[in-house]
């Protein structure tokens, strides 16, 4: 009796070799398998059908009116799956199509939407989307191709790829500086007006080293905030001193808005890796992305000075 559950596949393509071949002979051994197995398979297939496929005789088989219209969706069937693997191949070359990127808000500004612009130029083909999350992210769980994180990542499902340091000094802006109180050492700063992030890993406490000399300072923020291009509007404004990551602070000390205040001293330092979902092989997307982003980000997140010796 013929039932509603669709053929298999592997039934149908072995209706379509002996469609091809004229014989069971001839279609077992294009299949690659027992001459008794395609036999099995064309019987199934009509007994679910409720049809006759396929007239025997001791030479040929010759297919029914139904058997040929079988034959059909057969053949569409084995030409669909033979353009699976050419298909997959070549997008796997292609540098097009989505990308997702995630990174702290400061990360997405100062850094990576400039050099992933350039990206985009030097690709049409790339649509990238760049997502400002200052809170951890999970590439699978989140369903992103890349992001970058400040901590080192334990998981077999993760390729993290080391792309140096983010370190913290003090800043402000000369115009404040010239108004502000004497600010020779770490202790100077409770007479100053500290502007916070807060997101900052000692919550108000201030830890400055130097030298292997270790500083920790309580302060009284007189505006506390989540972004950093809030607090250097503050800054810039002459209206107190904040720790900022060196790739944030480089661009107004080269236009003089902000300078370093006690030099030598800095705050935290801490790892930045480039982290995405193992695969092997990479699509040619994501290798583009990575050999484009790597140095340019290895460029400016050099070694931390408290490991190598002050910068400053």
């Amino acid at each position: 009796m013929k039932t509603s559950t669709p053929p298999s596949p592997d039934a149908l393509l072995a209706f379509d070799a002996l469609a091809r071949k004229g014989s069971f002979t001839a279609a077992a051994e294009d299949v690659g398998c027992a001459k008794s197995r395609i036999s099995q398979l064309v019987k199934e297939l009509e007994r679910q059908l409720g049809t006759v496929l396929v007239l025997r005789n001791t030479r040929r088989v010759a297919l029914t009116e139904t058997g040929l219209r079988l034959a059909e969706h057969a053949r569409q069937l084995r030409e669909m799956l033979d353009k699976i693997g050419p298909d997959i191949e070549a997008a796997q070359g292609r540098i097009e199509g989505p990308l997702r990127i995630s990174a702290t808000a400061s990360f997405a500004q100062y850094l990576l939407a400039p050099m992933l612009s350039e990206l985009a130029a030097s690709h049409p083909g790339l649509e990238l989307e760049l997502l400002a999350e200052n809170r951890l992210q999970d590439p699978i769980n989140d369903g992103l191709d890349f992001c970058i994180r400040s901590r080192n990542v334990h998981d077999d499902r993760l390729v993290a790829k080391p792309l140096g340091f983010v370190w913290e000094a003090p800043y402000a802006s000369p115009d404040y500086l010239a108004k502000a109180a004497v600010l020779n050492s770490p202790d100077d700063l409770c007479r100053h007006r500290i502007l916070l992030n807060s997101h900052h890993v000692y919550g108000r406490e201030w830890r400055l080293e130097k030298d292997g000399e270790l500083k920790s300072i309580h302060t009284r923020p007189t505006l506390v905030c989540d972004q950093y291009a809030s607090l250097i509007s503050g800054l810039v404004a002459g209206h107190g001193i904040a720790l900022l990551p060196h790739y944030v602070a480089r661009h107004y000390l080269e236009s003089g808005h902000l300078v370093r205040v006690l030099p030598g001293w800095h705050g935290g330092c801490w790892p930045v890796y480039l982290v995405f979902p193992y695969r092997q092989p990479l699509p040619r997307k994501y290798e583009t992305f990575i050999q484009h982003l790597t140095p340019r980000l290895r460029a400016v997140l050099e070694e931390c000075p408290l490991y190598s010796g002050d910068q400053s």
